[in-house]
């Protein structure tokens, strides 16, 4: 039996390296633990595009929304590490970690990192007909006024956007109801149909509709201004000094996918982020684009594990 298993782990290793060159060979499935519509949506569309003239092979993005993105990362989680599974994740990812949820994987043994892809702030719209507010200061005076009238929807409980909500009405000093959704797309249409008042929403995808006019944007949550909407204002500028926040998308595979075929996934969307009809989609659109190593965003999910720890520890951020 020994034997054996010295004979089948040297079969292993000797045909792993001629498994990763024939990859791909079929086409691969990437879950968005998303719905469709929203900023990670168009993301990962627009790269699992480019992947397929690089590969050779058809990319197809299978949405999964729920539990906060729980649902779609525990099938990834679950999938056979072929390289023909791979997930997208964001900072949802951290945020889980650091509120402590019970999931059915195990965040940092059950999935590897593979790469960065962009990184996305926020941007804080309003319904213009359900909000007469025109600066971020004019709405926090009003909602100091009447502390039961904002309503503010989120990607859910403990999500980026939640956090994000949750930290500036602490900041502010206003109240809130903050309404989870199961999506940016789900979200967005009850904004616009004034079901709620307003949400923080990531650049990429909130930018068609500010530009449609059926959302004011009053703050970007950005350092500083952004060159796809250089008249709206950050939040810090209009006087909540401090107040900074990004999301950002990676994408992540079962573990124990063969490491050359990591490392093929990881040059390849390396490419293809820096292809300039890419880069400039994503730019146009208020995102960064990142790309690096796959221990770059291993990091990257560490340091935002902490943050998040940090922001739910403030006074008032309570997540559900």
């Amino acid at each position: 039996m020994r034997i054996f298993c010295i004979i089948a782990l040297a079969l292993s290793a000797l045909f792993a390296p001629a498994a990763a060159q024939s990859w791909p060979d079929r086409p691969i499935r990437w879950i968005v633990p998303y719905p469709p519509g929203g900023g990670t949506d168009i993301a990962a569309r627009l790269i699992a595009e480019q992947l397929h003239q690089q590969l050779g092979q058809p990319v197809v993005i299978d949405n999964r929304p729920g539990g906060n993105t729980i649902i779609g990362t525990g099938l990834m989680a679950r999938s056979a590490p072929d390289g023909y599974t791979i997930g997208l994740v964001t900072d949802a990812f951290a945020a889980n970690i650091a509120l402590g949820r019970q999931m059915p994987y195990d965040s940092l043994k059950d999935l590897v990192p593979v790469t960065q892809l962009l990184s996305v702030p926020f941007v804080l719209v309003v319904n213009p007909e359900q909000v007469s507010a025109k600066t971020l200061p004019d709405l926090v005076t009003y909602a100091k006024a009447h502390p039961d009238w904002l309503t503010l929807a989120s990607l859910g409980p403990g999500s980026p956007h939640e956090a994000a909500l949750a930290w500036f009405a602490d900041t502010a000093g206003i109240k809130a109801l903050i309404v989870p959704y199961k999506g940016g797309g789900p979200a967005m249409q009850d904004l616009l149909a004034g079901q709620v008042k307003g949400m923080m929403y990531g650049t990429s995808a909130a930018l068609p509709m500010i530009k449609a006019g059926k959302v004011r944007p009053l703050a970007v949550t950005s350092t500083k201004r952004l060159d796809s909407m250089p008249n709206v204002p950050t939040v810090a500028e209009q006087g909540y000094a401090g107040y900074e926040f990004a999301s950002w998308f990676g994408v992540v595979a079962p573990a124990k996918t063969p490491e050359a075929v990591i490392a093929r996934l990881n040059r390849e969307i390396n490419i293809a982020l820096a292809k300039p009809a890419v880069r400039d989609k994503i730019v146009s659109t208020g995102g960064v684009t990142a790309g690096g190593a796959p221990a770059d965003l291993g990091q990257l999910i560490g340091t935002s594990v902490e943050r998040y720890r940090k922001i739910y520890a403030l006074p008032g951020v309570k997540p559900k």
